[in-house]
């Protein structure tokens, strides 16, 4: 993995190929980072549209029209807060998804990727897959713990099928997989600590009965319970083509990326983007992203245009619920 701590605050593809930082005063960057030869991402935009071919359809239900495949693509991720003027920084955790998920849908798999709370796994996940068509990307978002027949409803809504849903489990099954045969979709389980047992053996269903180019990729997106849960299950586990881990940054990650991250600390002394980490920061972006905004709140209703250790120590306390040391070195 190739980092480019210096001078990335954006990814974007040049081409179908890949993915390299950009020097934000250039508007070039300092080399290229090769992902995995991106078949999948060609496929997405040249693979054509597969009507499904049935003898019988047991409920009546047509299927919007898909967009040009280059009228759109997935957007930007959004940042914690609509943070203003935050950047997405070319860390190691959202270059290595990049190339996980780029070798993903290249083979067509199921890939798991985890960890705990405010590390950037959404965020990385929608980043790496900004430049694939939207009406490829099936997102499955759900507020508490889903059941099948949640996971059932939400692809018939991501799936923009119209009429009224089948009443009846198996005849839904059929509906889907026609409907998943039509194009190369990649489906994003968000959350996916929330998901039982029986909800990914749902979705590994789905996966197992596609077949061939068009079978769609699955990426797991969630806390450790989904990491425990998946690797519990051998017929789970062992289906899982790349597992990838999010952890905090470490403190040599933290003073090469923040900087990066906001214009407010691209001037700021070493010692105080330690102080923030330290003190509330704990490696996390949206941590940071949470502090900065306080930060920049303070700075404007005192009408200074510097961060220092007394605007951020009042940040920090609107920021978190007590005073408390990064649970990196409290213990130290």
């Amino acid at each position: 993995m190739t980092v480019h701590p210096t001078c990335s605050v954006i990814i974007r593809h040049d081409d179908a190929d890949t993915i390299r930082p950009i020097d934000t005063t250039t508007g070039e960057g300092p080399g290229t980072t090769p992902a995995a030869d991106t078949t999948a991402q060609r496929q997405l935009r040249n693979t054509p549209d597969h009507q499904p071919r049935t003898a019988h359809q047991e409920t009546p239900m047509t299927i919007a029209p898909a967009p040009a495949l280059d009228d759109e693509s997935v957007g930007e991720p959004d940042f914690y807060l609509n943070l203003a003027d935050a950047r997405i920084v070319a860390t190691e955790a959202l270059l290595e998804a990049s190339e996980n998920i780029a070798d993903t849908i290249e083979a067509r798999a199921m890939s798991c990727f985890f960890g705990d709370a405010g590390l950037g796994k959404t965020f990385s996940v929608l980043a790496a897959l900004k430049e694939v068509a939207a009406d490829r990307v099936l997102l499955l978002q759900f507020r508490s713990r889903p059941t099948p027949r949640d996971i059932r409803m939400e692809l018939f809504t991501a799936l923009r099928l119209e009429g009224e849903p089948p009443s009846h489990p198996s005849e839904f099954d059929r509906l889907l997989k026609r409907t998943l045969a039509r194009k190369p979709y990649v489906i994003v389980c968000d959350e996916a600590q929330q998901f039982s047992r029986e909800c990914f053996e749902f979705v590994r269903h789905l996966w197992d009965t596609g077949k061939g180019p068009t079978r769609p990729a699955v990426l797991f997106v969630g806390g450790e319970e989904a990491y425990k849960t998946l690797y519990s299950e051998p017929a789970l586990a062992s289906r899982i083509y790349i597992w990838q881990e999010y952890t905090p940054m470490g403190p040599e990650e933290v003073q090469r990326n923040i900087p990066l991250f906001h214009p407010v600390w691209g001037n700021a002394p070493a010692e105080l983007i330690e102080y923030v980490d330290d003190e509330g920061g704990a490696g996390t972006f949206r941590m940071w992203s949470k502090i900065t905004y306080h930060i920049l709140e303070g700075m404007k209703r005192r009408g200074i245009t510097e961060v220092d250790e007394t605007i951020a120590r009042w940040a920090i306390r609107r920021a978190l619920p007590h005073r408390s040391r990064n649970p990196r070195t409290k213990d130290a």
